[in-house]
């Protein structure tokens, strides 16, 4: 899984794009992967008694309480066959909500079955179902720098309002 998710960030994210005003799709993520910013870490459905949801959401309240040491983001994964989108959204949700925007995280999901693209341009990883976990003000940092280089120039208002209301 590490090394798929390392071929998307470098294949799929890192390429200077007209969709995003010919920035890449995440202008930060090549060199937050390239400086071993990022850890990356697979889930399998082996915890007893807990749904595959339940420990996404563990995983999650322990990174945002035990914060690995100089890294950047942490990629949360498995398979999609343990998971829905909807269930896989559903714990970003009450995960965001419950404890991670006291503690200062946002988490953003990718699922293979819940396309994600502008104009015609699909970010899916397409492998995995993850979960994105870093830090809510890195994050709208790089959101404001990205806005003053028209980064979402492109993209619609309904989806660019979307996505900056994640947070």
């Amino acid at each position: 899984m590490e090394y798929d998710i390392g071929q998307w960030i470098i294949e799929r994210l890192s390429h200077n794009l007209p969709q995003f005003n010919n920035l890449p799709a995440c202008p930060f993520a090549k060199e937050a992967w390239t400086n071993n910013r990022v850890q990356v870490r697979e889930l399998k459905n082996n915890k007893v008694n807990l749904s595959m949801k339940e420990y996404f959401i563990c995983e999650l309240e322990n990174f945002s309480y035990y914060w690995p040491k100089d890294k950047e983001v942490v990629v949360l994964g498995c398979s999609p066959e343990y998971i829905t989108s909807e269930e896989l959204s559903s714990a970003v949700d009450e995960a965001n909500l419950k404890f991670l925007k006291n503690r200062g995280f946002i988490a953003l999901e990718d699922h293979p079955s819940d396309i994600e693209s502008v104009n015609g341009y699909i970010l899916n990883q397409g492998t995995y179902a993850l979960i994105l976990l870093q830090s809510s003000k890195k994050l709208n940092n790089a959101r404001k720098i990205l806005e003053k280089k028209n980064y979402y120039k492109k993209w619609s208002t309904e989806y660019k309002d979307s996505v900056l209301n994640r947070s």
